[in-house]
């Protein structure tokens, strides 16, 4: 039997971002001298029925629970860490002191009375946690009512490498679910934009993904965009780094972690104010309500976009000045003392760590 340890983190892990955010948030616990194990959810062939929702978080949930089963008895942890609110829907806790991390809960990106269950059963595992952990402020806000007391610890968020000395007449957009990403609204824009000189570069899908959904879609695509794909993290940082402006088209944001990046990295931020608890949109509006399109509709965007592109360079000097300031609280250091101050006292007793 392997030995005890502090925390238990089970990971959903079902997108790259979620993945990416346990691994920080493992580290976190660590420096602040917690002992951690993370076990992933293992889906087998229940994995074949998600198909559409609310079908797939109760899958999800199930597996969740399985696994979490396991992995307490192997470990025999002093407390948990769930990731997502589905993961934590259906979990049975074993009577330990548990926290639920999520960057949105299912209240809010999954409304409708066909979700009615999932609303109860997320109202009933937050009510009974030690601790919620949005990601966002915006998150925080639209708990259930009842949830258990919370503290917001983002993903972190900072620059990525020194800024190009000269910005280039470019715009970023990232994409990787063309509808919820808004990759019609996205080019529409664009091309009404008609920015002189100026080339959109949008990553995150491929030319032959794209161009069949914008055929469907009865979006015309104007000259100067480029479907760069899937690249590496580092190629679409260097990119923010040399663009003018992130171009912001999504229907729904569950957190935003490619808004904020850009904003780190000095580009101006160009967006629909998407649904969801999108972080970075209150902090768009704050620093240029210009550049914030009044609805999810193409003309607003083409204007936000023209607006980006137009401003005079020591007005964006300033606004990247401003962006920075803001960012501060997603800096590692201000979110590891959240985690030691606020996070390890809840999960642990005083004295009721591993040797």
């Amino acid at each position: 039997m392997s030995a005890r340890v502090d925390v238990l983190l089970l990971s959903l892990g079902t997108t790259f971002g979620w993945r990416v955010a346990d691994s920080s948030f493992l580290e976190q616990l660590e420096r602040a001298g917690v002992s951690t194990r993370a076990v992933s959810v293992r889906f087998g062939a229940a994995g074949r029925l998600r198909r559409a929702y609310p079908v797939n978080d109760l899958v999800e949930a199930s597996a969740a629970r399985r696994s979490l089963r396991s992995a307490v008895r192997r470990h025999r942890p002093r407390s948990l860490v769930i990731s997502t609110t589905t993961a934590a829907m259906l979990a049975e806790s074993a009577s330990l002191p548990y926290a639920v991390r999520l960057d949105a809960p299912a209240s809010l990106n999954r409304p409708g009375a066909k979700n009615a269950v999932l609303h109860a059963l997320e109202r009933r595992a937050l009510a009974r946690a030690a601790l919620v952990l949005p990601w966002s402020r915006a998150a925080l806000a639209a708990l259930p009512a009842g949830s258990a007391p919370a503290v917001v610890v983002p993903p972190p968020v900072v620059r990525s490498g020194e800024p190009a000395a000269e910005r280039e007449r470019l715009a970023v957009a990232y994409t990787p679910d063309v509808k919820a990403k808004g990759l019609d609204i996205l080019c529409a824009a664009w091309t009404a934009a008609a920015i002189p000189g100026a080339r959109l570069q949008v990553f995150g899908v491929t030319p032959e993904t794209a161009l069949s959904y914008l055929r469907r879609s009865a979006t015309p695509v104007g000259d100067c965009i480029e479907f760069a794909g899937w690249r590496a993290p580092a190629e679409f940082r260097a990119a923010l780094r040399r663009a003018r402006a992130y171009a912001g088209a999504a229907r729904w944001e569950d957190f935003g972690q490619a808004p904020l990046e850009a904003l780190a990295d000095g580009a101006l931020l160009a967006t629909v104010p998407s649904g969801g608890p999108f972080e970075a949109l209150g902090i768009a509006r704050e620093l240029a309500p210009g550049l914030v399109a009044p609805s999810l509709e193409p003309p607003g965007l083409a204007a936000a976009l023209r607006a980006a592109f137009e401003l005079p360079e020591p007005d964006a000097r300033a606004y990247r000045g401003r962006a920075a300031d803001r960012l501060q609280r997603f800096e590692p250091g201000a979110i590891q003392r959240v985690v030691e101050r606020d996070v390890v006292p809840a999960l642990l007793r005083s004295g009721d760590r591993s040797p």
